[in-house]
């Protein structure tokens, strides 16, 4: 994969939640953090390694925003599916056919997810079949409860039954789960906020001993052997708040 897609992907990711930067933009943006970095370390500890530091930062913590970006997106959508299931059960039940309760439904459903929901209508609207335009659906966004929704539509579609009802039990069923995600966020929250501390903890300590005593990281850092100490360092930080972090993961 080269580095123009990784960076298109990585815009496109950005803007479903609402960072419309462009490719070019993010670019520039992670460019700019890594030499502003890299100028405050070269500041701070007038070693070499503040030249691979900063950018090394400014990849770390984009990194971090494009998960939490996708987290965001993926919290969305999935608060987004009780309803849509539920409008398009009820729409079912009231008479209108598949094809009229997905138009409808796009209409009423918030971004991101109403956003694909009226690219379906419009293929409708086009004359595509409506087993191709959710599949479709269901590829551009590989969320596993709108795969199940996509699912139930088809299979009922196939073989029969009474696909009102079906889809308003997955309404309910949806929304317990998203009232459960809910409640185990909650009670990991302490856990997420140690992960947090873990990893600004050292930063802020620091922080505080280069303001005790200048030049102390410099002279730290200006021997092979300090280098190694915080390679080694920054090494069990990162191991540490992976753990930390996994032992809280919450799908969302």
């Amino acid at each position: 994969m080269s580095v123009t897609t990784v960076l298109s992907q990585a815009a496109v990711r950005l803007g479903r939640s609402g960072w419309s930067l462009g490719r070019d933009g993010f670019t520039g943006l992670v460019v700019a953090a890594g030499v502003v970095a890299a100028a405050v370390l070269w500041v701070v500890l007038r070693s070499p390694v503040a030249l691979l530091a900063g950018p090394l930062a400014s990849v770390v913590t984009w990194r971090s925003v494009l998960t939490a970006a996708d987290r965001r997106h993926a919290r969305r959508v999935a608060d987004a599916m009780p309803g849509v299931a539920l409008m398009l059960g009820s729409a079912v039940a009231a008479g209108l056919s598949l094809r009229q309760a997905i138009v409808r439904s796009a209409r009423d459903t918030p971004d991101p997810l109403g956003t694909q929901l009226r690219m379906v209508s419009a293929e409708l609207d086009l004359g595509g079949r409506v087993d191709d335009a959710l599949g479709r659906l269901a590829e551009r966004m590989p969320d596993p409860d709108l795969a199940l929704l996509v699912t139930a539509i088809l299979v009922q579609r196939r073989t029969g039954g009474d696909l009102a009802r079906a889809l308003r039990d997955m309404s309910a069923r949806l929304e317990d789960r998203r009232r459960l995600a809910r409640e185990v966020r909650g009670a990991t929250a302490q856990a997420r906020a140690t992960a947090w501390m873990v990893a600004c903890l050292p930063l802020l300590g620091a922080a505080l001993a280069e303001a005790a005593s200048p030049g102390l990281l410099a002279r730290s850092l200006g021997s092979g052997l300090g280098v190694g100490i915080l390679v080694v360092s920054v090494g069990l930080q990162g191991t540490g708040i992976i753990i930390i972090r996994r032992i809280a993961a919450v799908p969302a």
